[in-house]
Order: structure tokens, then sequence, then C-alpha cells
């Protein structure tokens, strides 16, 4: 049983997309780290089975919103940092660009600001202080500078570790645009795990 099949009704004869909190894959080896606030060091994985045969794409990324947008939301119950679960993508435009965006409702949580200046380091010690569905362009794109700090890149969309000319945004950009665009499937579905819900089943694959 693969994951998501029996609760979630996912299809792995097409491209699932997972997107995993606090995971760093190099070299075939998948490792958890620290996840670190403001940083890329969460995982995304494109995945299929076809004809029997798995097919997998792994991405840097970060799932959650910069130091910048905690320091300065945009919404006035907090900034967004989208909720473990399962959401429907499809293709669109992200500030001018191509990327993927919300094909339905997603589920936030939201943190307010710090007080008093308290620095933000980890994900494990902040709460959130509230939660949020609905359409929130929380999207799914490159980044448009070349820091290695998350910062104004994602106001809590999920963003690869690469910019817009890049390989890795054009591979991945390239393999869903295909699955969408030749309607194989008008959605991609996006899986997202916390780091603990992924504990166990990379443990089982490792």
């Amino acid at each position: 049983m693969k994951y998501g099949e029996e609760k979630y009704g996912l299809l792995y004869n097409r491209w699932v997309l997972f997107g995993v909190r606090g995971i760093s894959s190099e070299e075939g080896s998948v490792n958890l780290n620290n996840d670190a606030i403001n940083e890329y060091n969460d995982a995304l994985f494109l995945i299929r089975n076809l004809n029997g045969s798995l097919e997998c794409k792994t991405y840097v990324c970060t799932i959650d919103p910069g130091r910048y947008w905690l320091n300065h939301p945009m919404n006035p119950n907090g900034t967004a940092r989208i909720a473990e679960g399962v959401y429907k993508y499809t293709l669109g435009i992200h500030r001018g660009h191509k990327a993927l965006t919300q094909y339905a409702k997603v589920t936030v949580n939201r943190y307010a600001i710090h007080g008093a200046g308290k620095p933000w380091f980890q994900w494990k010690s902040e709460s959130p202080s509230m939660k949020d569905t609905g359409f929130f362009a929380i999207d799914i794109h490159a980044k448009s500078s070349t820091s290695k700090y998350v910062e104004m890149a994602s106001a809590g969309c999920t963003v690869l570790n690469s910019t817009w000319t890049d390989e890795p945004w054009k591979e991945f950009y390239s393999i869903v645009d295909e699955a969408i665009s030749s309607r194989l499937q008008p959605y991609l579905c996006y899986c997202v795990l916390n780091q603990d819900s992924a504990r166990p089943l990379i443990d089982a694959a490792t």
C-alpha cells in the first residue's frame, strides 16, 4: 500500500507531488535536518509508477515562508504556512512567470508576528495563532534571486531552490506542464508532510 492510496485516493499511475519538511535528499540519501526557519531545507518529490517502473524526481525547496514575511505579514491574521494535507494544483501564473497555482482551496496555519523583537529560529519552537482555508495564492514556483536564504522568496508558497532559468526549475516545470497540458491529469495532487509524519515513511524505506 503506497502512502495516501486508501485515505486520499492517490493514483500513482500519474505524477504525484510530495513536499516534505525538514528533509535533505543528496546523492540518493534521505536525511532529517533541523528544519530551521528561512532556509531551503525541505524536499519536493515528483513520483509516479509507469508500467510497473517507479520514477522519482527530487528537488530542494522551502515549503515555508521566509523570515522577511514572518516579520512583515501580508495578512493581519499572520503569515501563512501550508498545513499537512493533500491539495490540488494546476498550471497558472505567479508574478508573471509560469508556475503551479491552486486548483482548489488549501488550509494554512497562520503565524502572528513576534513581539519584543523575538527572533525566528526553528519551526518546532513556533505555534500557529489560527488555521485558515481558502484561495491564498499559495503557489509552487522558482525563486528570483540566488540568495541561499528564503527571505522574500516565499510568503507561504513552496519555492524551489532554483531560479526561473536554472535547470532544476526548468525540468520540474516541463514535467508538470506536460502532464497537465496533455490532459493526462487536469491537476497535480500535492501531499504536504511535516518531518514527524515523514519520519516513519523514511525509516521504512531505509
